[in-house]
């Protein structure tokens, strides 16, 4: 291979001409602000990705340790019983859940206290439900009916959420800054061309 052509495909290797020391400058277009708003862009693609890395594990770790005290705090205070049905459920609710389901319908229940007494309270029970039947409902310290404790997918979907709604809120504060920053440079280009036009456009009448 001659030295000329060589020379020549070295100018043309796109890995060469592509670091970020000496972003490609070669179109007789480019401005030395295009320059700096590629080379600002890329600098901010990376904040902007390990800021939201950061955030997001960060804050998800932090809900879940969160959401776990508290399952551990509700499984301290509530306790199961089993509990009977005393009259039969209505076949089906009047409203539905996000999935098309039915929801629960109140039923009056009963079972036996920790001394050994009866309790009577209303609760949620499937639609359809008959008297007789037996269904767990959890209870508070105070013996009053309460949610369940929540479960380790509960848990992890807390944990989840808000590590994405970090992140989100990192991405979109970069998306912000993008858009202001090419605001900026529009406004640097603006000036340019207008300084370039009133320094050319005198030139031009007397030609014309």
């Amino acid at each position: 291979m001659s030295p000329l052509k060589s020379r020549h495909l070295k100018a043309r290797d796109p890995m060469r001409a592509g670091s970020w020391g000496r972003v490609r400058s070669d179109n007789p277009l480019k401005r030395g602000v295009d320059v700096l708003e590629t080379r600002l862009r890329f600098l901010l693609c990376a904040v902007v990705v390990a800021c939201a890395s950061v955030l997001g594990v960060t804050n998800g770790m932090a809900a879940l340790h969160h959401e776990q005290s508290v399952v551990e705090q509700q499984r301290a205070t509530r306790h199961a019983v089993r509990a009977e049905i005393l009259r039969d459920a209505a076949k089906s609710a009047p409203w539905t859940d996000e999935s098309g389901r039915s929801e629960r319908v109140p039923v009056p229940i009963r079972w036996t206290a920790g001394d050994g007494s009866h309790a009577t309270a209303q609760a949620q029970a499937p639609p359809g439900a008959e008297r007789g039947q037996h269904m767990t409902v959890w209870l508070d310290r105070s013996g009053r009916i309460t949610s369940a404790p929540s479960d380790g997918h509960d848990v992890w979907a807390t944990a989840v959420t808000g590590g994405l709604s970090s992140a989100a809120v990192a991405l979109g504060c970069g998306a912000l800054a993008g858009l202001l920053l090419r605001i900026a440079c529009d406004r640097r280009r603006a000036a340019g061309w207008e300084a370039e036009w009133s320094r050319v456009e005198p030139e031009w009448r007397r030609r014309i």
